[in-house]
């Protein structure tokens, strides 16, 4: 407990699985959580329930849910604005947003649908956050935490937009974390594996088709993956950037 109090952190993407989880868990660890997503009656329930949980524990941090779409700059510059606005500044930046597009064969791709959504999501909104919370960031140092995907490093046959938008992220977080560090910005990645979520529910087919090739014979859960992008955001990684960490039950070993 208390490994983020008196820290600020902005969460991406976070009204469901992975940044739900990390928003709960961050929550936990003492820190005021601003938290965005495009559905504000999720993201206005989440605000709530993380409220009372800090009430009730006493953690020391508030939440302020941002109804925001990462994919517009705007949002995103609003985003900060709200941010700085309640709590001075921000310490930690988790880009988590993440879509996942239709599957599709490289002979039946169509540009539009297939590649310029999945890339402004998961990759250009991550250039623009950033682009945002260095300024906050630099005043006393702070991190930032890329989440990426094993599908980054692994093949994923008919998911070639969405590999590319996360190996993207992959090879950004690297060169960002030697631009930053003299500013004391660590920049560090997480490549989770199959997570339960919404995008890949608990029995679902995708699920099912998954398992046979991780060794640990399940998918993760989305609190296994928050512990390590808390990992990262915490002072225990003091002295780590450009950092990339597998949590995928060892399906990089197949």
């Amino acid at each position: 407990m208390n490994r983020l109090r008196n820290k600020t952190a902005v969460i991406t993407g976070a009204t469901s699985g992975i940044g739900e989880a990390s928003a709960r868990l961050f929550a936990e660890e003492g820190a005021n959580v601003v938290f965005a997503g495009r559905r504000a009656d999720k993201g206005k329930a989440l605000e709530a329930e993380i409220s009372a949980l800090i009430s009730e524990f006493n953690t020391g941090g508030e939440v302020l849910f941002v109804q925001a779409d990462v994919s517009k700059e705007e949002d995103v510059k609003a985003l900060f604005q709200a941010a700085a606005d309640k709590f001075g500044g921000i310490d930690i930046l988790v880009n988590n947003a993440g879509v996942t597009p239709p599957q599709f064969n490289a002979e039946d791709f169509q540009p539009e649908r297939d590649f310029d959504f999945v890339m402004n999501v998961n990759t250009k909104a991550y250039f623009t956050a950033v682009k945002y919370a260095v300024p906050y960031l630099a005043k006393n140092g702070g991190a930032i935490v890329n989440v990426s995907s094993v599908a980054a490093v692994n093949g994923a046959p008919g998911l070639s937009a969405y590999s590319a938008s996360k190996g993207a992220v992959l090879a950004y977080s690297k060169t960002l974390a030697a631009e930053l560090a003299p500013k004391n910005i660590r920049v560090n990645t997480i490549l989770p594996g199959l997570t339960n979520s919404e995008m890949v529910p608990k029995g679902s087919d995708f699920e099912k088709m998954s398992i046979p090739g991780i060794p640990m014979g399940r998918a993760a859960e989305p609190r296994e993956i928050a512990n390590g992008i808390l990992f990262f955001a915490s002072d225990d990684s003091s002295f780590c950037t450009g950092v990339q960490l597998l949590i995928d039950g060892g399906m990089t070993l197949m």
